[in-house]
């Protein structure tokens, strides 16, 4: 406890050197100075940012984009109440740069003193949560989490999981979980076993207490409703509140604001990849860009425009390709793409590997009939083969997107259609502003990496 102590302490001492030194360079007295320090202090106290949750990196971005914005608030209140206008940039500079300056000082003290911070992790279960939940660890390590292993759960009367871990990290049997804990110093338990019932959780919970200083588990509608999600406590029953985001107007607004402002800096980069590459791409005889027929809001067509990535006569050769291959027909028909494209051009193959080809849709994103964040936008007949009428309306109640949850999340990594649209409903669910946000910086980071594009 005492180290924590020391930890938080010397992050307080580094915000105010950074606070020291940008008030110096812009000359601010002594007088302002530590009372505006003091102001920020009480603000991070008490959003208690000083913690060192297990949380991902969104959220933190997310407490230190609140904290900073409600303080850059209360600075520009009292200069303008007290005559101080000349501090109005300062405080702006450190509202926007303190941010990202905490952000670094935060992952700088869970990287340097992990092994104070790090919380010891053990998931009971061992199916398909218990693998979701250790990709989602072991790609953030900002949590600090140092996962030690699983427990089997299976010789719980009606629980049968099958194996989807790692089995070499299998410690033992529910059995021995109290033994599991006392060798392994676990401080944290996470109960992956949406599918147990009340009793099966009630005989799991119970024996855990008083052994580890928290417990956690998911629920069935894990990954259904969640983003949006709120425990409530209605008098001693534990009720889980939704709502869709997207159901209210203001929300649609701020959604087509945002998609506004995408699709103008979308559009400016546009016109100068166009100059880059348009010459490149006409050297077949053909147009730079042309448009495909995908699906709309409301089940509505629309064209959708691209740079042009394969050869005129891509079409034809297609057609050639899948009477002669039955294998190739296989593989378009599961993914409505080819792995080895024999009809993609060679600037057409740079363009595909960093989703430069994307870019035209801005356009499309302009006019209305795209977001910048949304769902897939598929073709008829990807419709008629895997989604079924009722997924298609519940999905295109909204536009598709340039990006969405499945480019975000491994983009033609992911096979599977039924996983696909989940996705997408994952998306519709739990809208907001925040989640287009997330979505918008790890497809950047998936781009940039060149993970799953082709």
């Amino acid at each position: 406890m005492l180290k924590r102590q020391s930890i938080k302490l010397l992050m307080i001492i580094l915000q105010f050197i950074f606070y020291f030194i940008i008030n110096k360079i812009f000359d601010v007295p002594d007088r302002i100075m530590y009372n505006t320090f003091f102001i920020y202090l009480i603000l991070n106290f008490t959003k208690n940012m000083y913690s060192f949750k297990t949380i991902l990196i969104w959220e933190e971005l997310k407490k230190q984009l609140k904290v900073h914005t409600e303080f850059l608030l209360v600075m520009l209140v009292n200069d303008i109440a007290f005559w101080e206008s000349k501090y109005i940039l300062v405080h702006i500079i450190i509202g926007f740069t303190f941010t990202f300056f905490n952000l670094f000082i935060i992952k700088f003290i869970r990287k340097i003193c992990r092994k104070i911070l790090e919380k010891r992790l053990l998931i009971i279960g061992i199916g398909n949560t218990a693998r979701n939940l250790t990709k989602v660890i072991r790609e953030n390590d900002f949590t600090m989490y140092n996962l030690l292993g699983y427990v089997s759960a299976n010789n719980i009367e009606g629980v049968h999981q099958e194996i989807l871990i790692d089995k070499n990290k299998i410690l033992g049997t529910y059995e021995e979980i109290e033994k599991i804990i006392e060798i392994n110093k676990i401080n944290e338990v996470i109960i992956a076993m949406p599918l147990a019932d009340n009793k099966q959780m009630l005989e799991i919970i119970n024996n855990l207490d008083g052994k580890v200083n928290k417990v956690k588990f998911t629920p069935e509608l894990n990954g259904v409703y969640t983003f949006n999600s709120r425990v409530e406590d209605y008098d001693g029953t534990m009720l889980i509140s939704s709502y869709n985001g997207l159901g209210k107007e203001v929300n649609k607004i701020l959604k087509r604001s945002f998609d506004i402002v995408a699709g103008s800096v979308g559009c400016v980069v546009l016109g100068i990849i166009y100059l880059i590459v348009a010459p490149k791409i006409k050297k077949d005889g053909g147009k730079a860009m042309f448009f495909h027929n995908r699906i709309g809001r409301d089940l509505k067509p629309f064209k959708m425009y691209k740079f042009r990535s394969m050869y005129v006569n891509a079409e034809e050769r297609l057609n050639e390709l899948l009477e002669k291959d039955e294998k190739l027909k296989e593989e378009f028909y599961k993914n409505f793409k080819l792995k080895n494209d024999p009809r993609i051009t060679e600037i057409g193959k740079f363009l595909r590997k960093t989703s430069l080809d994307e870019f035209p849709q801005f356009l499309n994103v302009i006019k209305g009939e795209m977001s910048f964040v949304g769902p897939r936008p598929v073709v008829q007949k990807e419709l008629d083969l895997y989604y079924g009428a009722e997924n298609s309306k519940k999905i295109f109640t909204v536009k598709p997107g340039i990006t969405g949850m499945w480019q975000a999340n491994g983009r033609s990594d992911i096979e599977n259609y039924d996983e696909r649209i989940a996705l997408d409903l994952y998306y519709i669910r739990n809208w907001s502003l925040w989640l287009d946000i997330i979505i918008t910086i790890k497809t950047i980071k998936n781009v940039i990496g060149k993970k799953g594009a082709y």
